[in-house]
């Protein structure tokens, strides 16, 4: 089972839904399985009539319901990033679970690091650009017919799978960034790359989306930020100046 601890780093995202009553059924769900944070990025206008309806209750027993204008914004403090896809006409390189088999991991990261569950909108879900942000993508198997579960159904499943699960082995080691300092990893190495000719400046996410694929996989620390930042400020000081950073001007972990 949950525990409240773990509920703690455990967050629900749904990015951009459109029908209100599924934030509340999906709110009835995470309390049905011991969850308690629900954020919201850019939900439909008028959302909190219906959601409140179609929760029973849920939403009274549930930390309050924190609403974003962006998915970065709603992540920044995250260090591991879950995101859902039906796998539908998908092509990433990204290897993808299914709920019961990433549940125990996520527990497990839960435990020292915020977790965050991805969910996009009910008509396309989440972009490929969004997904390429997440350590994890997770796909619920269905019937290859007719694939598409409804949003509440689909935390639901998740949710269960977390909640009735036992913990992986694998040391899970602490010290993880948070997404906002991947990001801001990642903005500094696109401005970098752009401006050695290296990414496309009519369309960096070319190349982007799968940099931030493999990079997205690896445990990075503060020191490891550190690191690569300071390799895109010396390249970038050449490219502007054509010679390298003074030695009392370089900064190193």
């Amino acid at each position: 089972m949950i525990e409240s601890e773990l509920a703690r780093r455990l967050s629900v995202v749904l990015v951009r839904t459109r029908n209100p009553g599924n934030i509340g059924s999906a709110a009835r769900a995470m309390v049905n399985m011991g969850l308690r944070r629900l954020k919201l990025v850019r939900p439909a206008a008028e959302w909190r009539g219906e959601a409140t309806m179609m929760a029973s209750g849920a939403l009274d027993r549930m930390d309050p319901i924190q609403v974003h204008t962006s998915l970065d914004e709603s992540v920044a403090g995250a260090q591991v990033l879950v995101g859902t896809t039906s796998g539908r006409e998908r092509r990433t390189q990204q290897p993808v679970y299914t709920p019961r088999r990433i549940a125990p991991l996520l527990k497990r990261h839960a435990r020292t690091r915020e977790v965050a569950l991805l969910f996009g909108p009910e008509n396309r879900g989440l972009t490929d650009l969004q997904l390429s942000r997440c350590r994890y993508l997770v796909t619920v198997p269905s019937n290859d017919a007719f694939p598409v579960l409804n949003l509440a159904q689909a935390v639901m499943v998740l949710a269960y799978e977390i909640n009735t699960c036992g913990e992986a082995d694998r040391q899970v080691q602490p010290g993880l960034v948070t997404h906002g300092q991947r990001e801001r990893m990642f903005r500094h190495m696109e401005r970098v790359l752009i401006r050695i000719g290296f990414l496309s400046s009519s369309n960096p996410d070319h190349i982007m989306k799968a940099i931030r694929r493999f990079l997205g996989r690896a445990d990075l620390s503060e020191r490891d930020i550190q690191i690569l930042r300071g390799i895109f400020s010396q390249v970038e000081w050449y490219a502007r100046q054509g010679g390298r950073l003074p030695p009392d001007q370089v900064r190193k972990p």
